[in-house]
C-alpha cells in the first residue's frame, strides 16, 4: 500500500472517529494503524508533517460541527492538542525501533501523555481524549472505573500500535509480543463483562424526570424579547432593560417548566430536573419563583433541581446556577458552574461540589460543561454521592459528545447520573455506564426524560480512590522514554 493511500485512509477515518454527532467508534480502533504506518514509512520531515496535517483537519472539522471555529481560545487550544498528538507519532517513528520489547507501548503511553498534559495545560477538560468515543462499548468502558477515560485511550493506541508492527516485522518476530497484548486486552474485555455480568440488581428505585420547554413558550419568549428589542444572551443589555417588560417576556418558559414540574409529579416523579440555563430569571424575580416551585415541591414531596441564567445588576450581570429544591420547600443547595464555556461571559463558580442528603441517598450536582473535567467529578465520589445531576444545555451538531463524555463520570465514581439537556441528548445511566433512558431535543416538539435510576449506595471504584495515578505514569514514561532508549542503544 503506498503512502499517499495510507495517509489518505487514515485521515478518512479519523474524521469518522471524531465527529460528534455520527462518529463511528471502530474508526478509533483503525485509523491509528495507517496514520502510524505511514508515520513509519514516509521521510521523517513529511510523515510529521502529514501526520501533523491529519490530525488539524481532524480538530478543523471537530471546531467546524461544533460552532466554536470562531473562539480563539478554543483554536489556541486545539492546536496545542494536535502538536501533541503529533508527538505521539513522532515518538513510535523515533523510539519505538529501540524499545526492545516495550516498543509497542510507546505509542499508547505517550498520546495518553499529550491528552493528559493538554488537559492540565489548558484547562479544557478531557476533550480530544480517544477514549472518549468508547462510550457505548459496555465491557471496555469498564476500565474508566480504574483508570479513567485515558486507560481506554492507551488500549485503543496500543491495539494500532501491535496491528503496525506484525505489518511491519511479520508474524514470527512478534509473536510473543502479540500473544501477551492478546491475552490483556482478552483480560481486559473479560473483566469489563465481569463487571457488568455480576454487578448486584436492586429492586430500589428512584423516578426522576427531567423537562423542557415546549417549542411554543419558547416561541413566546423569544418573540416578546425582539419586541421590547432585548436580545438575551447580553447579560447586561437584559439587566439595563425595563425589569417588568424583561420579566413578562422570560415567563412563558418559566409558567411552562412549573407546569410541567407539577404534570411530572403527578405522574410519579420523586425528582424533576430543569435544564440549563432554559429559563432566565431576573434576580428580583428568584425569591418568587422558588417560592412557588417550592409550595409545589412541597405539595407533591418531590425534589426539583432548577437550573436558570440569573441576570443580576452588577458585572458579568449573569449566573448561570442550579438549585435544588426539597420536599419541605427549602432550598438545599445553590450552585454556580464551576466551568463556563469560552462563550459563557460570567465569573465561574467557587469549584465545590453541593451534595443534599435524601430518601434516594445523597444527591449532589453540576452542571453541563462541569462533567467534562474528571477531577471536579470527583469530588461528588468524594462526598459518598449516590446519583449526580446534571442539567445542561448543547446545541445542533454537538448534541451527542457532553452525554457520552458525561457516561464516564458516571463509571469513574460508580454512580448514576441523570443529564437533562435542551437542545442536545438527555441521558439517564447506572454506575457501569448502561443507558436506561435517553431523548433528543430536536426530535420532539417537547423533550421529557422520564427513567427509573438504582437507589443504592455509591459503587467504590479505582478511579474514585487514585485519580489520575495511571495518566500520570504515562507522562512519567513518556519523558523518561527517550533516555531509557538511548541508555539501552548505548
Amino acid at each position: 500500500m503506498n503512502q499517499r493511500l495510507l495517509w489518505w485512509l487514515g485521515t478518512a477515518l479519523l474524521l469518522l472517529a471524531v465527529h460528534t454527532d455520527w462518529n463511528v467508534p471502530l474508526a478509533a480502533w483503525v485509523f491509528p494503524i495507517f496514520l502510524l504506518r505511514y508515520a513509519r514509512r514516509a521521510p521523517l520531515r513529511r510523515a510529521v508533517l502529514m501526520v501533523g496535517l491529519s490530525l488539524l483537519i481532524g480538530q478543523v472539522f471537530w471546531l467546524g460541527v461544533t460552532g466554536l471555529l470562531f473562539v480563539l481560545p478554543a483554536l489556541l487550544a486545539f492546536g496545542l492538542l494536535v502538536l501533541l498528538q503529533t508527538v505521539a507519532f513522532a515518538a513510535d517513528r523515533l523510539l519505538a525501533e529501540r524499545a526492545g520489547a516495550l516498543r509497542t507501548l510507546v505509542f499508547p503511553a505517550t498520546l495518553v501523555a499529550g491528552e493528559y498534559l493538554f488537559t492540565l495545560v489548558t484547562g479544557f477538560g478531557d476533550f480530544g481524549a480517544l477514549g472518549s468515543t468508547q462510550s457505548g462499548n459496555l465491557p471496555l468502558l469498564q476500565v474508566a472505573s480504574v483508570t479513567g477515560v485515558y486507560g481506554i485511550t492507551f488500549v485503543l493506541a496500543w491495539f494500532a500500535s501491535v496491528a503496525n508492527t506484525i505489518w511491519t516485522e511479520g508474524w514470527p518476530p512478534v509473536k510473543r509480543t502479540v500473544l501477551v497484548h492478546v491475552c490483556l486486552l482478552g483480560l481486559v474485555f473479560a473483566a469489563g463483562g465481569a463487571r457488568l455480568l455480576f454487578d448486584t440488581p436492586t429492586a430500589s428505585t428512584v423516578r426522576i424526570a427531567g423537562i423542557s420547554p415546549a417549542k411554543e413558550a419558547d416561541g413566546a419568549s423569544s418573540d416578546a424579547l425582539e419586541r421590547i428589542g432585548v436580545k438575551y444572551w447580553r447579560a447586561q443589555e437584559v439587566s439595563a432593560a425595563d425589569p417588568a417588560a424583561v420579566g413578562a417576556a422570560f415567563a412563558p418558559v418559566t409558567e411552562d417548566l412549573i407546569a410541567r414540574t407539577r404534570q411530572q409529579a403527578s405522574a410519579g416523579a420523586k425528582i424533576v430536573v430543569w435544564p440549563e440555563t432554559h429559563a432566565r430569571v431576573l434576580e428580583r424575580d428568584q425569591a418568587a419563583l422558588l417560592n412557588r416551585v417550592g409550595a409545589e415541591a412541597k405539595q407533591a414531596g418531590i425534589h426539583v433541581e432548577l437550573a436558570y441564567a440569573l441576570y443580576t445588576a452588577q458585572a458579568p450581570y449573569i449566573r448561570n446556577v442550579a438549585v435544588l429544591v426539597g420536599p419541605s420547600g427549602e432550598v438545599l443547595w445553590t450552585y454556580d458552574k464551576t466551568h463556563p464555556t469560552p462563550m459563557e461571559p460570567m465569573t465561574p463558580g467557587p469549584g465545590v461540589v453541593p451534595t443534599a442528603d435524601s430518601p434516594y441517598g445523597r444527591l449532589a450536582t453540576i452542571i453541563c460543561y462541569d462533567a467534562d473535567f474528571p477531577s471536579l467529578t470527583r469530588q461528588a465520589a468524594d462526598k459518598d454521592t449516590a446519583l449526580l445531576l446534571v442539567p445542561a444545555n448543547d446545541w445542533e451538531g454537538f448534541a451527542a459528545l457532553h452525554a457520552e463524555k458525561a457516561t464516564f463520570r458516571a463509571v469513574e465514581n460508580g454512580f448514576p447520573l441523570f443529564r437533562q439537556s435542551t437542545h442536545g441528548i438527555s441521558t439517564a445511566v447506572d454506575s457501569h455506564g448502561r443507558v436506561l433512558g435517553k431523548t433528543d431535543y430536536f426530535r420532539t416538539d417537547q423533550q421529557t426524560l422520564v427513567a427509573d435510576l438504582p437507589v443504592r449506595p455509591r459503587t467504590e471504584t479505582v478511579y474514585s480512590a487514585i485519580g489520575d495515578v495511571f495518566a500520570w505514569l504515562c507522562l512519567a514514561a513518556a519523558a523518561l522514554c527517550p533516555l531509557w532508549t538511548y541508555r539501552r542503544n548505548r
